[in-house]
């Protein structure tokens, strides 16, 4: 998968989750945010294991790591700014990450489980593929474009529930 999907779905996880009457600088900090966590498992950070899928790909990581996070709001500066909400959404946006990456048909999944199996979730869907050399190709515009369009609907209809409860909660 690519950084447009997972960006996607964090910006969708963020317009279901964020607070009203909050600045606009705000809203775009907190967005950010919810990128960010959404691509952690695809950052080159040393010893990751992106390549093979397993250490940066497993849920206990995630779960460790984004526990890890939530820990911050002891700190009353943050606990201040940021609700336990918000963290929970992070680690929504985080944990998201690993289900995504394993609907792609590469075949060869993720190592979800890793440490404690070798097993690898793979639950390919033909039509999302993933990216080949050289990077500027036909078949990376399909792919971009797919996902594109998928995650963009996504957040459409996020952004039309948004409405539809802000609607409903007056």
């Amino acid at each position: 998968m690519t950084t447009i999907g997972h960006s996607l779905t964090g910006v969708s996880i963020a317009v279901l989750t964020l607070p009203r009457g909050r600045s606009f600088l705000w809203y775009l900090v907190a967005g950010h945010l919810f990128v960010f966590f959404a691509n952690i498992p695809d950052y080159p950070f040393p010893g990751w294991g992106h390549g093979a899928y397993q250490v940066s790909h497993s849920i206990f990581l995630a779960a460790l790591l984004a526990s890890l996070i939530g820990s911050l709001r002891l700190i009353p500066e943050i606990n201040a700014r940021i609700s336990g909400t918000m963290f929970l959404a992070f680690s929504a946006a985080w944990l998201t990450h690993m289900p995504l990456d394993s609907i792609y048909s590469h075949g060869h999944g993720i190592g979800i489980f890793w440490p404690f199996s070798d097993a690898h979730l793979a639950m390919p869907i033909r039509w999302f593929d993933t990216l080949t050399w050289p990077p500027k190709s036909d078949h990376n515009l399909r792919v971009f474009a797919t996902e594109a369009i998928v995650y963009s609907t996504v957040l459409v209809l996020c952004v039309i529930a948004r409405r539809a409860h802000n609607g409903t909660a007056k």
